[in-house]
């Protein structure tokens, strides 16, 4: 029977009506130029005839009532896996621009999933314009975490445009390269785990309390300080209690835009989408009359996984970074999340790495337990907004002969944090997908507007020709 992990068993407690702990991502296809008019309906008959299930797409919980206390997952043969629930094909209204998908993809993202089956679902969207059609997949973050979601992903696409291939994302599963060795593997390493298990938990506690430590000392010297300390952030219209609906924006960026911008600067590509993230939230929230005098922070996922893993569903840590959002001049602000980045990463750092991944539970479990009694949105969060780059392939892509246009990664909100920002990469360009609380944060896609023309600035400042994708 299939264990839940500690970190998966964060995201099944938090799981509400209001936060429901699902992850997404949507990508638009281009519909080959010699393809028949019924193409996206034969891609449909194609998928749903694959009703071989692989793990995890085959876990259900075992007992719903108990998945907040002590959750246990159960495999689901596969001929009682209704296909019909999980794949599900639909059509935009004319004209089927990125409103009408945005307002369809902001829809299926508020609906928490059924805990009563496998939690997942995967939309086929036809109807888009300029000849596209789109996927939309949702799968709850204790299942696959997003670095796991893209490497499903990956396998689904082929780099041949000529390849007819449709393989449905639900049918694979974790590569296991040796059966026999990987089972024997198993086996010592559990043995290894009780034997290690005293000591490990003792030296766990130590290095914790020694980082806790770290962070109280770290937050009285905070204002000097480029490291952003978790729960030291100033109060801003998206760290409120939010409601059950979401929205959900978009924005297109090439990613040779954002490579000059890092090398003309000296900084990371993550650095130069932070400082883009802050130049938009500083426009979007001096609109509203509701720009904090201090820097914004931002929780910024970091993957642990080892190369190679295809069977961990959640490895990652945590850091916190300052957004330098209180900072007018673009380039300056770059400078100042870059040494803030650094600076974060450097304390991960000073951990073993059976400590990394533990990390995050310092400030996040604090911040799910602010959010089961009821008082997320009413006291100080550990950060103001979330934000993740998620890597992915830069060549072009192909699903039946369809080129991948773009992919946009689409996370999970929190009481007391109301904006997930994300990023993935691919086929040349960045797709960064935006979701935040329905009646706290009006008009979004301003928002991704914004962080497109914050790229832009970036661009100028350091003298590169190139924009951003702006739409």
């Amino acid at each position: 029977m299939p264990k839940a992990n500690l970190a998966d068993r964060v995201f099944l407690t938090a799981d509400s009506e209001e936060t429901p702990q699902h992850v997404a991502c949507l990508a638009t296809f281009i519909i080959p130029d010699d393809a028949p008019g019924d193409y996206v309906r034969r891609l449909a008959d194609r998928l749903r005839a694959q009703a071989t299930f692989a793990s995890p797409f085959n876990y259900r919980l075992r007992r719903v009532a108990l998945r907040k206390v002590a959750p246990t997952w159960q495999i689901v043969p596969d001929d009682q896996i209704d296909i019909d629930y999980h794949f599900r094909h639909s059509a935009l209204p004319a004209p089927g621009g990125e409103r009408e998908l945005g307002v369809l993809i902001s829809r299926l993202h508020s609906r928490p999933l059924d805990p009563t089956r496998p939690l997942w679902e995967y939309h086929l969207i036809e109807g888009l314009d300029r000849n596209r059609f789109a996927l939309y997949f949702k799968v709850h973050h204790a299942l696959i975490d997003g670095v796991g979601g893209v490497k499903r992903m990956q396998q689904t696409l082929t780099s041949d445009p000529r390849s007819d291939e449709a393989p449905a994302l639900w049918t694979i599963g974790p590569r296991v390269r040796n059966p026999r060795a990987a089972a024997n593997a198993a086996r010592g390493q559990r043995i290894r785990r009780a034997m290690r298990a005293t000591r490990e938990g003792a030296l766990t506690a130590a290095g914790l309390a020694k980082a806790a430590v770290r962070l109280v000392a770290l937050a009285q010297r905070n204002s000097e300080s480029d490291v952003a300390v978790p729960f030291v952030a100033p109060q801003s219209v998206i760290n409120r209690r939010i409601g059950r609906q979401r929205r959900v924006a978009t924005q297109l960026i090439e990613f040779d835009l954002v490579r000059q911008i890092a090398s003309a600067s000296g900084v990371k590509i993550n650095d130069v989408f932070l400082a883009a993230c802050a130049g938009g939230l500083r426009r979007y929230l001096h609109e509203l009359d509701a720009l904090p005098d201090k820097s914004l922070t931002a929780g910024t996922p970091v993957n642990i996984r080892i190369d190679g893993d295809d069977t961990t569903t959640n490895a990652f840590s945590m850091v916190v970074v300052k957004l330098g959002t209180e900072i007018a001049d673009p380039l300056v602000r770059l400078r100042a999340i870059a040494r803030s980045n650094d600076a974060a990463k450097d304390e991960l750092r000073r951990l073993p790495k059976t400590l990394q991944k533990l990390y995050p539970s310092l400030f996040m479990a604090p911040f799910v337990g602010q959010n089961l009694v009821g008082i997320g949105g009413r006291t100080n969060p550990p950060y103001n907004v979330s934000i993740s780059n998620v890597p992915g392939p830069l060549e072009p892509k192909y699903l039946a002969g369809a080129r991948m246009e773009a992919m946009y990664p689409l996370a999970l909100l929190y009481h007391g944090v109301g904006l997930f920002v994300a990023l993935f990469a691919a086929s040349g360009r960045l797709g960064v997908g935006f979701v935040g609380d329905r009646d706290g944060l009006p008009h979004l896609q301003r928002l991704a507007v914004y962080t497109g023309d914050a790229m832009d600035e970036l661009a100028d400042a350091v003298g590169v020709t190139a924009r951003a994708l702006t739409r």
